[in-house]
């Protein structure tokens, strides 16, 4: 039997949003659901620029992490 394929939405709530250890030793790395940086994403005003680094910089302060992993 075939799988349905999944709408848009349904793929940005794939997977769990985890603060972990970093196994380099760096500190608590974040691992964001795709639906955190979209809602992120969307609070930027027309117009303004912000880079990915500044992205992930905050969602690390939001959630308690050093720092997130690579996107």
């Amino acid at each position: 039997m075939a799988r349905r394929k999944l709408s848009a939405r349904e793929k940005l709530r794939r997977g769990e949003r985890k603060v972990v250890e970093d196994p380099k030793g760096r500190g608590l790395m974040l691992i964001p659901l795709p639906l955190d940086l979209d809602a992120l994403i969307r609070r930027v005003p027309p117009g303004r620029l912000v880079t990915v680094d500044a992205l992930r910089d905050r969602l690390a302060r939001e959630h308690g992490a050093d720092f997130t992993c690579p996107l």
